[in-house]
């Protein structure tokens, strides 16, 4: 074996780990320069039966959170347990009271309304 042959080898080698690392390494230096030249949009558009879709608010808790069930809770108990909520909280409950206690109490029952919408509708499928 001569040094042409070390030096040929050497070089296979190490071209050959280059062009290996650059197939197979996701963050390379030019595709660094191509994402921070064009950064992804905001927002992407949405369709008009996504938009139906979206929480009450933003951080909602849970539907067996609001109703007060374990998430593995059947039919029944999700009816019960909407009933016992919708009951304390229906704004025809509160008209005699204050401004602010039925704005709250029309705020929990419509939470408590998409909760119950969300878990008969996971239930039902």
């Amino acid at each position: 074996m001569t040094a042409v042959d070390i030096v040929v080898i050497v070089a296979g080698l190490f071209f050959g780990y280059r062009l290996v690392s650059n197939y197979l390494s996701p963050n390379t230096s030019r595709e660094q320069t191509r994402q921070d030249a064009n950064p992804p949009p905001k927002e992407a558009p949405r369709q008009q039966w996504e938009r139906h879709w979206e929480p009450v608010t933003p951080n909602a808790p849970a539907w067996f959170d609001v109703l007060g069930v374990v998430e593995t809770a059947d039919l029944a108990q999700i009816e019960y347990a909407y009933r016992v909520k919708i009951s304390q909280y229906h704004p025809d409950k509160v008209a005699q009271m204050g401004e602010d206690i039925r704005q709250l109490a029309e705020a929990k029952s419509k939470e408590i309304n998409a909760a119950y919408e969300t878990a008969v509708r996971l239930r039902r499928r």
